[in-house]
């Protein structure tokens, strides 16, 4: 499993001796939103603005709710809300086996 660090919505996990907040919905799970199949490719930083030197920046903070997401069906890349991704059920695959289709 990938571990996305300093996720919005996060539990906490002992990693490496520390305990580090690990987002509720990893990177590569596999979901059915709307009847869509969908996989969590990344999430998005946050954009937060700050003024320095008499001008508006924009800089990109840990914590964002907003995944990129691929849909299996034809590859298509885009941006969901965690919203929608928490209400989603997981799809569950059959284990793959060394032996083929017929054990």
């Amino acid at each position: 499993m990938i571990r996305q660090y300093n996720p919005q919505r996060h539990r906490l996990e002992m990693l490496g001796g520390i305990m580090r907040p690990i987002g509720t919905i990893p990177v590569g799970t596999i979901l059915d939103v709307r009847g869509t199949k969908v996989r969590v490719e990344a999430w998005i930083p946050r954009d937060y603005s700050t003024y320095e030197r008499g001008r508006f920046t924009t800089k990109r903070i840990a914590g964002g709710h907003m995944a990129l997401v691929r849909t299996l069906h034809n590859g298509r890349l885009f941006e969901l809300s965690d919203v929608w991704l928490r209400d989603a059920p997981e799809l569950e695959f059959p284990a793959r086996t060394s032996r083929g289709p017929h054990q």
